[in-house]
């Protein structure tokens, strides 16, 4: 109950777009899975063909492929009236991959239906561990209510590389360090605070989700932290295993005082 209480802490109603990489899909299906046991009118999206997504990987919901508004909102108005979570999209591309749906199609729907808490993948990342901001990303909707970044942990202390990192040059230049250099917290830390770095300058509420904890020095995970004081985060949580088995181990709230343990 403890841990579907500290997951259900980042629903809120309006639209959560999920960015960033090494874990996006993950962290979208757990907030939809906690988000339906506690009984929240849950939809889920994306702006972008999704990352690790073949179709199993929306299983837990009922999902419809259409461009068509009337349709796709009937559809998940009556599954949500039916207590269940509707995954709508587009269609399904060359690769079984979720094509996602025009942001200003999500803001419409935010505002047709304000009491619903509208999940979205928000970013491409090819699969990679991390994702460098790109001239191509689709914007987020402009009515965003919250952004999750995702980060994979495992980068600290792995090396600059295309084989782990989307944007493996704009990376580098942001880092200010060449490909095959050792990554430090200092370096990560720059490319989340980037201008168009992991939140995309949007200036709702930015939480944090970091996966692969456990698989990394927790020394390096608070010096990244420590890098990360005086940016602007409404929270921190630090998870590790995937799909099913991802397991919050901290939820750190910036209040007042900052880096509050959960």
């Amino acid at each position: 109950m403890f841990e579907d209480n500290r997951w259900r802490r980042m629903l809120k109603p309006g639209i959560t777009a999920i960015v960033g990489a090494g874990g996006k899909t993950t962290v979208l299906e757990r907030l939809g899975t906690y988000g339906h046991g506690g009984h929240l009118p849950i939809m889920v999206s994306s702006i972008v063909p999704m990352d690790s997504t073949r179709v199993d990987n929306v299983e837990p919901f009922d999902v419809i492929c259409t461009e068509d508004m009337e349709k796709g909102e009937a559809f998940c108005a009556e599954r949500i009236a039916a207590g269940h979570v509707p995954a709508w999209f587009a269609g399904l591309d060359d690769q079984d991959r979720y094509i996602g749906l025009d942001p200003k199609v999500i803001d419409d729907i935010k505002m047709r239906h304000p009491a619903w808490y509208i999940l979205i993948e928000g970013d491409a990342a090819g699969n990679k561990w991390l994702k460098a901001p790109l001239a191509d990303d689709v914007p987020l909707p402009a009515s965003c209510d919250t952004v999750i970044g995702v980060l994979n942990l495992q980068m600290l202390g792995n090396v600059i590389s295309a084989e782990k990192i989307e944007g493996v040059e704009t990376a580098a230049a942001i880092m200010g360090r060449p490909c095959g250099a050792v990554i430090t917290p200092a370096m990560l830390a720059k490319l989340i605070k980037h201008p168009r770095g992991l939140f995309r300058g949007v200036r709702c509420p930015r939480i944090l989700f970091c996966t692969g904890y456990n698989a990394v020095q927790h020394r390096m995970t608070e010096a990244l932290l420590d890098d990360l004081e005086d940016f602007d985060l409404t929270a921190s949580v630090l998870a590790d295993g995937y799909r099913e088995t991802c397991t919050i181990r901290q939820y750190i709230h910036y209040g007042n005082v900052k880096k509050k343990r959960m």
